[in-house]
């Protein structure tokens, strides 16, 4: 957005109005008394007004705006906007409407409240080719409506305010927030082989239960074998019976298995909390790096892994049940 005319808005402000009561008690004493001096004082006083309407104006005047998306975040945190504010103006010449310089730019959401009767500012700057950041909350899940933006100035006399008003259209996405001690990942699994184990569990793909028994892959040494599969405890008992070495033989690799967040199952809580338990456990499946997939009513998506399925999950449960 480029501020120009159409943008901009300027009003007088206290200290301006009593300036220009100031003037009109020096105009009436003047020609009362017939003062020369007191006119000259008066219409030089009244000039500098008026150049300080000008160049408060020439301020924010000529100003390019431009955002920068942020990436989303859960409830509760805060997500940063970048505010680049860019010179549009041409830097020669003397009719240059800012070479008194851009000075004392105020930044603020438009909901900031204003305590002791002034702005509080949200940023404030005195070099528009700069990156600000914008901090706000994300307090709903979904797409974020941003309050106005408010940029103002009283540069350079304080006898006028200058400001604009930026309705930001990028709209910050709020991911459920993860439920705060979530239960761990539900045992059911999606096979994607058919030869697979079906007493292969969950809990022992996580490596919860115990390995089997010592007699379960083991077999005599051949040549090739490395020494960290020997077990010594035991080929040291062989060898003194006469036998030879035992090596634990490597298993063939475990069943691919998707782990499956189906929030319909998901009874007694209501469909906030459905949410923020499915968002725990897709931050809990991604980091075990375990294939998963989400349901959730109409909400079906692809088992994956990786940052871009993760991401892909949380859009997903941040615009569940929004048109």
């Amino acid at each position: 957005m480029r501020l120009d005319h159409r943008h901009l808005y300027i009003v007088p402000t206290v200290s301006g109005w009593f300036y220009g009561v100031l003037l009109l008690c020096l105009l009436l004493a003047s020609v009362n008394y017939q003062l020369n001096l007191g006119h000259l004082l008066t219409f030089t006083l009244a000039s500098a007004g008026l150049v300080a309407l000008h160049a408060t104006h020439a301020t924010l005047s000529g100003l390019h705006l431009r955002v920068q998306a942020s990436a989303p975040g859960f409830v509760g945190e805060t997500v940063v906007l970048d505010l680049v504010l860019q010179d549009g103006s041409p830097a020669t010449g003397w009719r240059h409407p800012t070479r008194l310089g851009r000075h004392g730019l105020v930044l603020r959401w438009r909901d900031t409240p204003e305590p002791d009767g002034g702005p509080h500012p949200f940023a404030w700057t005195t070099d528009p080719d700069a990156l600000h950041r914008l901090p706000r909350t994300l307090v709903q899940r979904g797409p974020q409506t941003l309050p106005p933006l408010e940029l103002s100035s009283r540069f350079p006399l304080g006898l006028f305010r200058v400001w604009t008003v930026w309705r930001i259209a990028h709209q910050p996405l709020a991911w459920p927030a993860p439920e705060v001690d979530a239960p761990p990942l539900p045992l059911t699994l999606d096979l994607d082989d058919d030869n697979a184990d079906p007493a292969e569990t969950p809990a022992r793909q996580h490596g919860l239960l115990p390995e089997p028994g010592d007699d379960d892959g083991v077999r005599p040494w051949r040549r090739g074998d490395r020494p960290s599969q020997v077990l010594w405890r035991r080929s040291a008992q062989r060898l003194a019976a006469g036998g030879g070495l035992l090596v634990r033989e490597v298993p063939p690799p475990r069943a691919t298995c998707e782990l499956h967040l189906d929030g319909d199952r998901l009874h007694g809580l209501d469909p906030e909390a459905r949410l923020r338990r499915l968002s725990a456990w897709v931050l809990e499946a991604d980091a075990l790096g375990q294939p998963y997939r989400l349901s959730l009513g109409a909400l079906r998506t692809e088992a994956g892994t990786g940052p871009g399925h993760r991401r892909h999950c949380l859009d997903a449960l941040a615009w569940w049940g929004m048109a």
